[in-house]
C-alpha cells in the first residue's frame, strides 16, 4: 500500500492495468466480449504495426541515403530515437516502481568524490539489482510494447548505421585498389546495363567488352582480398495476368491463416518473449531456439489447413502456364527455319 500510495493517478491506472493482464484478466489475441471492452484500459502500444512497418521503412531509407555517420541525417535521426527511447524509459521505470530506487542510486553517484573512477561494491551491486529487476518485469509478455518497440527500433538503426559504415570503408578501399584503365571499363558495364533496361540489344563487341571488364573487376576484388561469392543472370518471374487475382486472395488467406494459428496455438506469449530476447540480444541461442519454435507452431498449425490445398493448386497451375509458355517459345524458333 506505501508503493500505491506514491503514485499520480495515471501511475495507479497503468500499474492496476498491468495488474489485471498479469493475472489473466486480460489475454492478448483472445476477442474479449463487449461489455468488459468498454471498461478496459486501451494497451500502451500506440503504434499500429502498418505504422511501425512504415515508420521503420522511412527510418531505413533515411540512413541508407545519408552520406556518413556525420551527416546531419543520420545525427538527427539518432537524436530523435533516443529521445523517443529516453522517455519510454522513464515511464517505464515510474510505471515498475523503480524510479525511487534510480534517484537514491543518482544521489549516491553524485557524492562520489571522482566521477570517471569505477563504482563501489555497493554501488555495482546496487545498480545491477536495478538492472535485473528491470530486464525480469521488461520480458513479462504483453508488457511495455511501447519501451519494446523503441528498443526493437534502436536496435535496428544501430545495425544498420554500423553495416552502411563497414560498406563505405570497403567501398573507399576498393576504389583505391581499382586501376584507371578497370574503372573505364565499368563505365562499359553501366553503359551495357542501361542499354539492356531500355530493351536495347547488345553487339558482339560491346559483349566481349562486359565479359573482360567482369574478369578484371574479379581479379582486382580477389587482389583486395575480397571473396567473390558468385555471378549469374538475373531471372525474372513474372506472375500471369489471370493468375495475379487468385494469387493476391491466397496471400490474404494466408495472412488471415497465420494469424489465425498464432492464437489458437497459443504463440502470442512466445512471440512477445522473442521480441524480449532479441532486444536483449538478437544473436543469442535463445532468439534461435523461439524462432525456430514458432516457426514450427504456425507449420504444423497450417499443414492441416485448406490454404494448403490452394497453395498447391495455384503451384500447379504457374508450373503449367510456365511450362505451356516454354514450350510455345520452342515453337516459334523452331519456326523461324
Amino acid at each position: 500500500m506505501a508503493e500505491l500510495g506514491r503514485m499520480n493517478s495515471e501511475q495507479l491506472l497503468h500499474q492496476r492495468m498491468l495488474k489485471f493482464r498479469y493475472i489473466g484478466g486480460f489475454q492478448e489475441g483472445i476477442q474479449v466480449e463487449p461489455e468488459r471492452k468498454r471498461n478496459m484500459k486501451p494497451s500502451e502500444a500506440n503504434t499500429p504495426p502498418a505504422d511501425l512497418e512504415s515508420e521503420l521503412a522511412n527510418l531505413k531509407k533515411k540512413i541508407l541515403e545519408a552520406k556518413g555517420p556525420s551527416d546531419p541525417v543520420t545525427i538527427q535521426v539518432l537524436e530523435k530515437l533516443q529521445e523517443d527511447l529516453d522517455n519510454e524509459m522513464t515511464k517505464a521505470f515510474i510505471a515498475m516502481g523503480l524510479e525511487d530506487k534510480v534517484e537514491s542510486l543518482k544521489l549516491e553517484l553524485q557524492r562520489t568524490p571522482i566521477p570517471d573512477q569505477p563504482l563501489n561494491k555497493s554501488l555495482q551491486e546496487k545498480a545491477d539489482k536495478i538492472m535485473q529487476e528491470f530486464k525480469q518485469k521488461l520480458s513479462q509478455p504483453g508488457a511495455y510494447l511501447g519501451l519494446k518497440q523503441k528498443l526493437y527500433t534502436v536496435n535496428m538503426a544501430s545495425r544498420l548505421i554500423e553495416l552502411k559504415n563497414k560498406s563505405e570503408k570497403i567501398k573507399t578501399e576498393v576504389n583505391q585498389k581499382i586501376p584507371t584503365t578497370v574503372k573505364a571499363k565499368i563505365d562499359s558495364l553501366k553503359t551495357a546495363s542501361e542499354k539492356l533496361r531500355n530493351g536495347d540489344s547488345l553487339d558482339t563487341n560491346l559483349v566481349e567488352e562486359v565479359e573482360k571488364a567482369k574478369k578484371e573487376l574479379e581479379d582486382v576484388l580477389r587482389s583486395a582480398n575480397l571473396e567473390i561469392v558468385g555471378t549469374r543472370k538475373r531471372t525474372n518471374v513474372a506472375v500471369p495476368p489471370e493468375l495475379e487475382e487468385e494469387v493476391a486472395k491466397v496471400n490474404a488467406e494466408i495472412k488471415e491463416e497465420m494469424e489465425r494459428a498464432v492464437t489458437r496455438s497459443g504463440l502470442s506469449e512466445k512471440i512477445e518473449e522473442l521480441k524480449a530476447e532479441i532486444v536483449k540480444d538478437s544473436n543469442s541461442e535463445k532468439v534461435k531456439e523461439l524462432e525456430t519454435e514458432i516457426r514450427e507452431g504456425i507449420a504444423a498449425t497450417l499443414s492441416v489447413t485448406p490454404v494448403k490445398k490452394k497453395v498447391e493448386s495455384l503451384r500447379e497451375k504457374l508450373a503449367s502456364l510456365t511450362k505451356d509458355d516454354a514450350e510455345s517459345k520452342v515453337v516459334a524458333e523452331n519456326g523461324r527455319w
